[in-house]
């Protein structure tokens, strides 16, 4: 993202005294100095606000790692639902009593005995010779 080495932030200052000038450079680095703590004064007191409202959200830390890594959550994931297993209810086979339901859609037309219909069984099909 933003890698600032020395080379680079002594470039950076040689800009800025250009641009601003050397008698208005300290007055400049007091105010980015100051509106940068506000910055942070303000991110702290939304992250107390929020862990007192969420106290079970992970670290401000943990979720940027999360945001870098997200094998990293599947990971973390993957040991919680290894620690606590849900049993699949479709596995389970049924008591030797009981019997499973009947699919409706597999039952016979009625009219017939193979599940066909019957000419003229069903409506606006009689012996068309197309349909076949």
């Amino acid at each position: 993202m933003l890698d600032l080495s020395p080379v680079k932030l002594l470039l950076l200052l040689i800009v800025a005294t250009i641009l601003v000038g050397p008698d208005k450079l300290p007055q400049v680095a007091r105010q980015l100095g100051a509106g940068w703590r506000r910055l942070r004064e303000l991110h702290q007191q939304l992250d107390h606000e929020v862990r007192q409202n969420i106290p079970d959200l992970p670290s401000t830390q943990e979720i940027a790692r999360f945001a870098r890594s997200p094998v990293a959550l599947l990971n973390q994931l993957a040991q919680v639902g290894a620690d606590d297993p849900v049993e699949d209810p479709a596995a389970a086979a049924p008591s030797p009593g009981t019997a499973w339901p009947e699919d409706p859609s597999a039952a016979p037309l009625p009219g017939t005995a193979e599940g066909r219909p019957a000419p003229g069984a069903l409506p606006g099909v009689g012996d068309d010779p197309s349909l076949n």
